[in-house]
């Protein structure tokens, strides 16, 4: 451990323990003394109470008053805790005649007072202590809790605050909470200043845990896939219900909402988060999504959801922090040690620091590919969740693993089955939907209500419609299409029934209209399918590539007749598909028929694509680097050369290649390019997987490339070779320090290489001029 490092961690250390032990040190200890002495008199709760005589009594209470006065008059980068301190100051006399009986009523006001002059003195000063969602969170609960404070009371005569008897446990449960969430906003405010002195430190530990940003319910991958919120009035209900779970502490911590697709999970999420985050109780979101390679990983929920949580709160930040310090690879670790040593152990230690009403959000966890690694989640959260001091709100559908794994800890989760819902409810809310989103046509209250029965508990089928009424191909009449879906009769009774005439319809009007040239029709299939089985949403360029479509053109114009199923994002203009349930209806040939796309026969066109493009766009040193002396981070105009030189396509084929390859059949081709890929463009290939921090991603691909060989039966025992060369060789980079600088790959990797090595073999010859001027590269 180094000087620094070590010198972080006590100053860590004693943050925490300034920040905990004012507070305890003024617990309650227990009484020796004889029985205080009581008379009897009339106060201002206007009933008979006794009056405790001992000076000490009311020396202590005085001295809360003169900590709450100079708490209302110095508070001055902090205004609400002024106005809380200035709320206590007028309800002082109720409050005080209402603990006058209880056992801790010197400790109550003992503790307040030490607390109130100890968030004085971290208050005060030129510049005020940075204002954290957690510390925003916390004072919004005190404030909220002295306004209840003074709405139990009134004004009487003479100006003193008067409180009923039927108030005062409510008055002193609520004066108890104000002393706990003024130890929770202490701990925050001593730990500022140690977050601002190691700023640097932190953020370089963090980062480390590779957070997947795009995960957040508000990010710019939410305007690419459509996330969008309720519609104002619909889903009252469901809101209501995680109001009530959320502000229940008997409820139980994890919350479960499931549901088919299509039942608006998402939507529902995002508007959850979206009011939380207004209410600052919103700790971390993660949304997977199958249209994305990071938020459709397991591994990275836990990370990612520790990253949050530590711009949330300092004290976590800082037990996170010392974590990492002994173990920085712990984001590397499976989704059991992951859980325990990134988000139980720090949350433990700071228990007393966080608010609890905070909630985590995870939508859509059946999105994600390790079905065992999403159980093991849910096995932590039945394990740990009670003890720890946050919620966890998470959507799926009832797919059979994760809605096992929920019935076996009733008791530990509360649950709501969308699909449950009665279905005059929701579709009073799809009513309410349809008229906002057809109002431009005005239909009639019979058409809506017909669409409405239609759509039963999906709103999908209420989404889809809507963009296929309004974002007809050409100039195509809305109102005819209005028509033709409620003339739509479905082929059968089945659970998918009507989505899948509603796909159906949409997919006949786009592929077999009469004035379509064959030609054209195939373009729109290409384009379906390509975008169906991309791996992330992609660019109008990379489509065209994948397609083997010359003109990016011919895209735009066969993307029209399916805006209604395809979406593209105003903000990236990439296209995915709308949702989840069109890949379902597509890749199943018995719901989608004549429209069934054949992920096997296609996903060989985009592995030869893939390969055709970085034939094409890669080459040497591709960034014009002139030193490997200074790391590629360290170059002020890296990631303007990396958006000049390495096209968003060539990206997509450099990451996802090995993906479309390990779906698709062996053929002599196939191979062929492969053999090719590995004894020409290797190195090149890893340049542009370095210069974009994901060397990782290049061993995964030449795992998943030996293991399709191998269950294909390959007869090219020479591939299976350089393959495993190549893997052993990229493995040695990546996790040597020379990879933080992508010329090692030459000057450092090769030259070390085995001479048996096929990797060396191939390119030795090729890269000695490099070796002998070092100083260029």
């Amino acid at each position: 451990m180094s000087a620094s490092d070590s010198k972080s961690k006590k100053s860590i250390r004693g943050y925490l323990r300034d920040a905990f032990s004012r507070s305890s040190s003024h617990l309650p200890t227990p009484s020796t003394s004889s029985p205080r002495p009581i008379t009897r008199t009339l106060f201002s709760s206007g009933v008979d109470v006794p009056k405790v005589t001992t000076t000490v009594t009311n020396v202590v209470w005085s001295g809360l008053r003169s900590s709450l006065q100079a708490l209302n008059e110095a508070s001055g980068g902090f205004p609400r805790l002024s106005v809380v301190a200035g709320i206590l100051l007028e309800c002082f006399e109720g409050i005080e005649a209402a603990a006058r009986n209880r056992e801790d009523y010197e400790d109550l006001a003992k503790e307040l007072a030490t607390l109130s002059d100890t968030l004085r003195e971290c208050t005060k000063g030129p510049t005020p202590p940075p204002m954290t969602k957690c510390i925003s969170s916390v004072t919004s609960e005190i404030q909220h809790q002295v306004d209840q404070i003074k709405i139990k009371g009134n004004q009487g005569a003479g100006g003193r605050f008067m409180m009923a008897k039927e108030n005062e446990e409510d008055v002193i449960r609520r004066f108890r909470r104000v002393r706990s969430l003024f130890q929770q906003l202490q701990a925050n405010l001593s730990m500022s200043a140690w977050s601002i002195v190691n700023e640097h430190l932190v953020n370089t530990r963090l980062e480390a845990l590779k957070p997947v940003k795009e995960a957040t319910y508000d990010s710019d991958m939410s305007a690419t896939v459509n996330r969008r919120k309720c519609t104002e009035g619909t889903r009252k209900q469901v809101l209501s219900g995680l109001d009530n779970w959320l502000c229940d502490e008997e409820t139980p911590p994890v919350y479960w909402m499931n549901g088919m697709a299509g039942t608006g999970k998402t939507t529902i999420a995002y508007t959850f988060s979206e009011r939380l985050e207004h209410r600052e109780w919103l700790a971390a979101s993660f949304f997977c999504t199958r249209t994305s390679a990071d938020c459709r990983a397991v591994t990275r929920i836990i990370p990612t959801i520790a990253y949050q949580l530590a711009r949330y709160s300092v004290p976590f930040q800082s037990a996170l922090y010392d974590i990492l310090g002994k173990e920085p690879d712990a984001g590397s670790k499976n989704v059991a040690k992951q859980f325990e040593r990134l988000l139980r152990d720090p949350l433990m230690k700071v228990k007393d620091a966080i608010p609890n009403s905070i909630v985590v959000v995870v939508d859509a966890l059946d999105e994600c590919e390790d079905h065992s690694g999403v159980e093991k989640i849910l096995d932590m959260l039945f394990r740990y969740g009670k003890g720890l001091p946050i919620r966890f709100f998470v959507t799926s559908r009832p797919e059979p693993d994760i809605y096992n794994r929920m019935m076996l800890d009733v008791k530990s989760r509360a649950a709501l089955h969308l699909h449950d819902i009665e279905t005059s409810l929701v579709q009073a809310d799809i009513e309410l939907f349809l008229n906002e989103e057809l109002s431009f046509m005005s239909p009639t209250p019979s058409q809506i209500q017909q669409l409405a029965q239609r759509s039963g508990s999906l709103f999908i089928y209420a989404a889809t419609l809507v963009r296929y009424i309004r974002f007809g191909k050409r100039f195509v009449n809305p109102h005819q299409r209005l028509q033709s879906v409620l003339s739509l009769t479905p082929e059968s009774t089945k659970k998918h029934a009507e989505i899948d005439a509603l796909y159906t319809a949409i997919l006949q009007s786009a592929l077999e209209e009469a004035q379509m040239e064959e030609n054209e029709a195939e373009d729109v299939k290409l384009v379906l399918r390509t975008v169906l089985f991309a791996q992330v949403p992609i660019s109008v360029d990379t489509i065209a590539a994948l397609a083997g479509l010359d003109d990016p053109q011919r895209v735009q114009f066969a993307l029209q007749p399916l805006r209604s199923v395809l979406h593209q994002s105003e903000d990236t203009k990439l296209v995915s598909t709308l949702h989840a349930s069109f890949p379902d209806f597509m890749l199943s040939s018995d719901r989608s028929k004549s429209f069934f796309c054949d992920i096997v026969a296609h996903s060989q066109l985009l592995a030869e694509r893939s390969f055709a493009v970085m034939k094409e766009q890669l080459r040497f040193n591709i960034c014009g680097l002139e030193s490997s002396f200074v790391p590629d981070d360290k170059v002020d105009d890296i990631q303007d050369r990396i958006k000049q030189n390495i096209s968003p396509t060539l990206a997509y084929a450099c990451r996802y290649w090995a993906n479309h390859l390990a779906l698709a059949p062996m053929s002599g081709k196939l191979v062929a390019i492969v053999d090719e890929f590995i004894r020409d463009r290797l190195l090149f290939w890893m340049e542009v997987l370095s210069l974009r921090r994901e060397a990782a991603i290049g061993v995964e691909a030449l795992l998943k490339t030996k293991q399709w060989l191998n269950q294909a039966g390959s007869t090219s025992p020479e591939l299976v070779v350089l393959v495993e060369d190549a893997s052993n060789f990229i493995t040695g980079f990546a996790g040597s320090p020379g990879s933080r600088s992508t010329p090692h790959i030459y000057v450092s990797s090769l030259p070390f290489c085995p001479r048996s090595s096929t990797v060396y073999k191939n390119y030795w010859e090729r890269t000695t001029g490099l070796q002998a001027q070092p100083t260029s590269l």
